[in-house]
């Protein structure tokens, strides 16, 4: 039942932080398309990538980065947002290659790699304590004023999507935060009863029956995504091949990343984000999104001044993470040929 809960509070964080963070899913809580798919969807993703990252030890915030942009590109199977746009709606800035210019990037590169998976990684694990967060994770928990502007950048963004999408209903966009707070908390609850306090990242890896039942779940997901969910904006096929060429590139990137440090230095004394601090920026979500939830002209500004700014980001994200594989790949051959044993003779002096 532990493990239960666990699973489902993980899929309840990435829920909250990819759907109501976004505005795409208001009140999902009491919708039935979430409880028969978008939740499940989510769920299922989350454990899914965390269990490879952990089995495959790439761990590293690159890695997950990495392991974000796969779970963003289901988006091209099952929803076919980045070949079509929004659904019920067309690309925005049109396509490229048969790619949405605008959407591919927002959500792919920057908003499920960040939104979906890393930040719900990292608030579980604060939430396990602090003792069992994972080497590298850390330094991006700290109370630092780096960690604040980006908290404080995400809550505006999602302040902005959320009142976008809630379109006028200011109980509605509130509703969605303070119903979605309560389910997690009642599921962090009873997997503190349930586990005696002790969880960490590593609790949600799965045994081999049940990590293959999770994978063909999956499969199906995206089988029966791609086939029956609007068939009629699957992209042609020069575009789903450049999308396998796309995971073929984030996979050799993943292998080249190599295993994550087993330790890490990181400061010790510094004191992390706590309860008091996601109140607090729970707060400021609530009263931001409720503000922005009329003002219906500027909400609309402020969602393209963002689109801009987080596509921006998510390249900058893509180059920086592929940067830093190369890099570490680089010195790890240096190392490994310093290390290797030379074959050379010398003669013997005359």
């Amino acid at each position: 039942m532990g493990k239960a809960a666990l699973i489902l509070l993980a899929g309840t964080l990435s829920m909250f932080f990819a759907e109501v963070c976004s505005g795409a899913s208001v009140l999902w809580f009491a919708t039935v398309w979430a409880w028969l798919l978008t939740f499940w969807l989510y769920l299922s993703h989350f454990v899914l990538l965390v269990n490879l990252a952990l089995r495959f030890k790439r761990t590293s915030l690159t890695a997950l980065y990495l392991w974000g942009v796969l779970f963003g590109l289901y988006e091209s199977w099952i929803t076919k947002v980045t070949w079509a746009g929004y659904i019920g709606e067309k690309p925005i800035l049109g396509t490229v290659l048969g790619f949405a210019v605008c959407e591919s990037p927002i959500i792919v590169l920057f908003y499920h790699p960040v939104m979906s998976f890393i930040v719900p990684i990292l608030v579980l694990e604060r939430m396990s304590g602090e003792e069992r967060i994972l080497p590298g994770h850390r330094s991006w928990l700290v109370k630092t004023r780096r960690n604040w502007l980006i908290a404080l950048f995400l809550v505006a963004m999602s302040s902005t999507f959320l009142a976008f999408g809630a379109k006028g209903r200011m109980l509605a966009a509130a509703g969605s935060i303070l119903g979605s707070v309560a389910i997690m908390g009642l599921l962090y609850r009873l997997v503190l009863r349930r586990a005696t306090g002790q969880f960490s990242l590593q609790s949600l890896e799965l045994g081999r029956r049940s990590l293959g039942l999770l994978i063909a779940y999956v499969v199906m997901l995206y089988v029966l995504g791609f086939f029956f969910l609007l068939p009629e904006r699957i992209a042609s096929a020069p575009t789903i091949l450049l999308t396998v060429v796309f995971y073929g590139v984030v996979v050799a990137l993943l292998w080249l990343a190599g295993p994550s440090e087993a330790a890490v230095a990181e400061p010790e004394q510094a004191r992390l984000f706590g309860g008091r601090e996601a109140a607090w920026l729970l707060g400021l979500f609530l009263v931001l999104s409720a503000a922005l939830t009329p003002l219906r002209g500027l909400d609309i500004v402020l969602v393209l001044v963002f689109y801009v700014i987080v596509s921006v980001v998510g390249f900058g994200l893509l180059v920086h993470c592929a940067g830093n594989v190369l890099r570490g790949w680089r010195a790890r051959r240096r190392q490994a040929e310093d290390m290797r044993p030379s074959t050379g003779h010398t003669g013997a002096p005359a």
